[in-house]
């Protein structure tokens, strides 16, 4: 069953199930109090009922005869009966009846007075002292216009329940088929998008309520999803060309090599540059099975690990394989705080992302010093690496992490396009703050915070 269809349907019920309740409070209220005023009126003429009887020889007859009058035209439609002490019938209707019992005549004898129901038959009877002695004074009463208006009433609110009820679903249908029309338009919309096309985000109303919410997310998704598939795309398109590369690089010497005889200067030649090749094939497949380790969510063991250490020996590595570039450390970190060298890390990991970093700014300031500064930044460690290289654009800046993306001036720089990508996996993991200022040829400033 739709939502649509299910709130029509519980909106229905409860509206139905409350109109219902309401409609039985109102007949159960009405009958009560069209025979509370029927008892007060049979009230009235049970003590008119008793004077009429008893008190005869102490009225004048002037009293008497008014007295009369009024009870011959209020109880023309009524069975009197008066009972004594003992039971018996002594005024009224002569004949007993078989609703009145001892316990109904000993309850009214201790109360005074007491009316009750049975069937359509309408009993109020009071208990009257008289010097004649004490009588139980009976009337009973049918009230057929009473029973004619119970029945008209309850046609009536029949009635009105039905069509009440045959109106709350209309409206519940209709309010439920408003309040779901914007998820429809985005059902329809969501079926007609192609994802793996350009750009498309969803249209819909600004409600200020938590649909405007939920589809403001979605649209983030997309935009998401968008940006993994373009990245994605670049990646094997990227990917492919440079496994391609040292491929057919390796495979072409060999073809070479092999069409006939050497000499061994021409073997050792092809064979070098085969294995240079080769290691740049293993480089590339080095990067991206340690980015393909990254995106996964393995249950790795972190240990705290000391920066500094960490650093040197990426300095180390540096230094062998770029040896005429400089490197000048500022050390701006206060003594009395060693543990802002402190930081809970896969060592492998972090040396990767500090080495990748130190590597390209030694790659791109073509042999110019390196300038690596360690400083306190709100009581956490914060490392800038500066370099007087090519620098970056904006454009390629906002493209830095994707996988295989080069710089539009980096063509004469070996390189995959992996390093940063990598490095920006490895700080997303450890929530690492990344800052990168530059401008082309104006050099690049990095600033690290942990």
């Amino acid at each position: 069953m739709k939502i649509r269809n299910k709130l029509t349907l519980a909106s229905s019920l409860v509206f139905g199930l409350v109109l219902t309740v309401s409609s039985g409070l109102i007949y159960l209220n009405f009958i009560k109090s069209a025979e509370n005023i029927f008892f007060e009126e049979l009230a009235r003429k049970a003590a008119l009922t008793a004077i009429f009887y008893l008190e005869e020889d102490e009225m004048s007859s002037k009293e008497y005869s008014r007295i009369e009058q009024k009870f011959l035209t209020a109880t023309a439609d009524q069975e009197i009966r008066l009972y004594d002490r003992s039971g018996n019938i002594h005024f009224g209707v002569a004949d007993p009846d078989s609703n009145i019992t001892a316990n109904i005549l000993k309850t009214i004898r201790d109360r005074d007075h007491y009316s009750f129901k049975v069937d359509n038959l309408y009993y109020y009877a009071i208990y009257y002292r008289d010097n004649q002695g004490s009588f139980s004074v009976i009337i009973k009463a049918n009230n057929p216009t009473l029973n004619a208006q119970e029945s008209e009433f309850m046609k009536i609110l029949l009635t009105a329940l039905l069509i009440g009820i045959v109106v709350i679903v209309v409206l519940s249908y209709t309010l439920s088929k408003v309040a779901y029309r914007p998820v429809r338009d985005i059902i329809r919309q969501v079926q007609s998008l192609d994802v793996t096309g350009k750009k498309q985000m969803l249209t819909y109303p600004q409600t200020k309520d938590e649909l405007e919410d939920l589809f403001k997310e979605f649209n983030g998704m997309l935009d998401k999803s968008y940006q993994s598939i373009q990245i994605q795309k670049n990646f094997i398109s990227h990917a492919s060309h440079e496994l391609k590369s040292p491929l057919a690089s390796i495979v072409g010497n060999l073809e070479v090599l092999l069409s006939k005889e050497r000499s061994v200067q021409e073997y050792q030649s092809v064979s070098g540059q085969v294995l240079t090749d080769a290691d740049r094939l293993e480089k590339i497949l080095n990067n991206l099975l340690t980015l393909a380790g990254l995106q996964q969510q393995n249950i790795e063991t972190n240990a705290p690990e000391r920066i500094d250490e960490i650093l040197w020996e990426a300095l180390d590595q540096l230094k062998t394989e770029y040896p005429e570039t400089k490197v000048n450390v500022l050390w701006q970190l206060p003594e009395d705080q060693p543990d802002l060298l402190t930081f809970t890390c896969n060592r492998t990991q972090l040396y990767i992302a500090l080495y990748n970093l130190i590597e390209n700014a030694a790659k791109f300031s073509d042999s110019k010093p390196v300038d690596i500064e360690l400083f306190e930044i709100n009581k956490s460690l914060g490392i800038k690496i500066r370099d007087r290289g090519i620098g970056i654009s904006s454009e390629d800046l906002s493209h830095i992490s994707e996988p295989f993306y080069r710089g539009s001036n980096t063509a004469l720089q070996k390189g995959n396009g992996l390093g940063m990508a990598i490095v920006t996996r490895i700080f997303d993991k450890y929530k690492i703050q990344l800052k990168i200022d530059s401008a082309p040829g104006a050099g690049t400033e990095i600033q690290i915070r942990f």
